[in-house]
């Protein structure tokens, strides 16, 4: 098998008494059947052979980034995860796991079953199955606790963000982090290994008790955490720490046992379907358009903002934070007094919080100009004033500051802010918006680390469902439901609750509310859809739980849609409608689907 490619999914090599298993199934080796496949067979061909250790690597950017999402909640073909995990644990001979880039999920649990794990700097090592609410599928919960404890184990499985290299070889998940040659380093490691272990058979992860040693403090971990998630309104979490407990109390299978009863008592619950629709819309809602994807991000180093009202200041100050130079141009020089005063006093308050340093607050203020008159000079114009800004180059591309509005002449592209990195921004782009002008709005998106959603004119649509969903309490209001009952009945559904602290217990006319607010934002979607604002429902739902209106494990408005069911849900809105057109008179989307017996889901396509 030396140097061959056994499908385009594993690569093998040889490197004298040490087989690699080279994994290069693109684009981020996500453990698909046919990568499992693949994996094991060439495991089989070689357990018997004169080879002293095997490595699994990876050809590409990550070692795994995780599940093949479309497997998921459906059965699969032999061998499952878990079976593939329990044959590397079990090979006869040391398998080191040298781990690159994103290591998640399913990626990680494969490591854990290896002998040993060796890792670049740059490694980032998570188990973010819990926010698609399960549990890991392949003994992780069983595993990762006996290496590391119930305490660190917990907090890589029950929080988002993944641990560096760093953070993990400090926890004793990894046995070395190596600069240089990553594969020769983690070949010597396996045969300094192999030489030890003189044929004897390697160590197995579920044999190691480094994380059991102190009883008292695995089980304040486990306290600790149950504490946590008292009253949390998934299932996922306290599942989880009852998984990492059956580690401490449980032989390796009967653990094994319990872990797989909790996933699959998991992955079919309502909130598990709608956090795996919630990221599945996040994903494809925040990918380009194929015209956009193809041009790619515009070159942005520089930016002009015409007019200093608000939001001009906030945008300023992450734009200088990302390292642009930005000139704010406005005829008033009152209005710019106001907007430098509000970046003045923001960046003092992050000096002195420790966020900003003195030195980068002064290199930012070294990239800012301003001016009351023709712009010029920069990459990208964002009119933030309503009018045409006096540009000296009418080919500078000029981007919308906030709506735009569904109709009127003109190329016309507009971004709806986020307030800060890590938010959702929505870029709105008219039929006839050149896609080098909606390239420039990508670049700053990116530079700015929003998360864009791509739209058309006529929203933004959070804006769009937030107003539809006052206008349902409103009439709720008008019908006799005191407010606080309404927002106790949203509440148990969590719309407007935290998903950290228990949700409110649902009133008795809770159906009643739901019914009505549910109806009013799955009719506002549609018109959404029917106007051009969205592409897909996926999008609707995607902005609508990004920017946090809707509870993600809830899916979103067009996905409760489904759920209920298009027949029943037109009966209401007609019923509605009788007293409340304006909010409840069913798009013309309904019918249309209604006709040709489909749903929503059925307009998402597969790109």
């Amino acid at each position: 098998m030396d140097g061959k490619a056994l499908t385009d999914a594993v690569r093998v090599e040889r490197k004298g008494a040490v087989l690699l298993l080279i994994l290069a199934h693109r684009p981020v080796n996500m453990l698909s059947q046919h990568l499992r496949a693949t994996l094991s067979a060439a495991l089989s061909a070689v357990a018997d052979s004169d080879l002293r250790a095997v490595v699994i690597c990876s050809d590409l950017a990550a070692f795994s980034a995780g599940a093949d999402v479309s497997e998921l909640g459906k059965a699969s073909a032999a061998p499952g995860l878990s079976a593939l995990c329990q044959q590397i644990e079990d090979f006869p001979k040391p398998i080191i796991a040298v781990l690159n880039g994103s290591t998640l999920g399913p990626g990680l649990e494969l490591a854990l079953a290896a002998h040993g794990r060796v890792a670049s700097p740059a490694a980032q090592l998570g188990l973010p199955e819990i926010g698609l609410g399960m549990v890991p599928e392949a003994g992780a919960t069983q595993r990762l606790p006996r290496l590391v404890g119930a305490a660190s184990a917990l907090k890589l499985m029950l929080e988002p963000a993944p641990l560096t290299a760093a953070q993990a070889l400090a926890i004793g998940l990894l046995d070395q982090v190596v600069e240089g040659d990553l594969r020769a380093q983690a070949c010597a490691f396996a045969e300094t290994m192999a030489a030890a272990l003189n044929g004897a058979a390697p160590l197995k992860t579920s044999d190691r008790r480094d994380g059991l040693r102190d009883g008292r403090a695995y089980q304040a971990a486990i306290a600790a955490a149950r504490a946590r998630f008292a009253g949390s309104p998934l299932p996922a979490p306290l599942r989880l720490i009852d998984c990492v407990e059956a580690a401490q109390l449980l032989p390796l299978e009967q653990g094994l046992a319990f872990e797989a009863a909790a996933y699959t008592a998991l992955i079919h619950t309502p909130e598990a379907q709608g956090l795996r629709h919630a990221f599945y819309a996040d994903r494809r809602a925040t990918f380009p358009p194929a015209a956009l994807a193809s041009f790619g991000a515009g070159k942005l180093a520089s930016l002009a903002v015409w007019g200093a009202a608000e939001p001009a200041a906030e945008l300023v100050g992450q734009a200088l934070a990302a390292g642009l130079r930005v000139s704010l141009i406005d005829p008033s020089r009152e209005a710019l007094v106001a907007a430098l005063q509000k970046i003045a006093s923001r960046q003092e308050a992050a000096v002195r919080e420790g966020r900003l340093t003195a030195e980068a607050r002064d290199a930012d203020w070294a990239r800012l100009s301003t001016a009351s008159a023709a712009i010029g000079g920069v990459d990208l114009v964002l009119n933030n004033a309503g009018v045409l800004p006096p540009l000296e180059d009418p080919a500078v591309p000029v981007i919308a500051l906030g709506a735009l509005p569904a109709r009127g002449a003109g190329t016309r592209v507009g971004i709806s802010g986020a307030l800060a990195a890590g938010l959702v921004a929505e870029l709105a782009a008219g039929a006839d918006a050149p896609v080098a002008v909606q390239a420039m709005g990508l670049a700053l998106g990116r530079r700015l680390g929003w998360k864009l959603v791509f739209t058309g004119p006529g929203g933004p649509i959070d804006r769009r469902l937030r107003a539809a969903l006052s206008a349902s309490i409103a009439q709720l209001e008008a019908e006799g439901l005191a407010r606080p009952v309404i927002a106790a009945a949203l509440g148990s559904f969590g719309i407007g609750v935290s998903a950290r602290g228990p949700l409110p217990a649902p009133p008795p006319e809770a159906k009643r509310v739901l019914d009505a607010c549910l109806a009013a934002l799955a009719n506002q979607a549609a018109r959404l859809i029917s106007e051009g604002v969205a592409r897909r429902p996926l999008d609707v739902d995607a902005a609508a739980v990004l920017h946090g209106m809707f509870p993600r494990w809830q899916g979103g408005p067009l996905f409760q849609a489904d759920k209920r069911g298009l027949l029943v849900l037109r009966a209401d809105l007609k019923r509605r409608a009788e007293a409340a057109p304006q909010i409840y008179a069913p798009d013309v989307l309904f019918d249309r689907l209604i006709a040709d017996g489909r749903d929503f889901a059925s307009l998402n396509g597969s790109d």
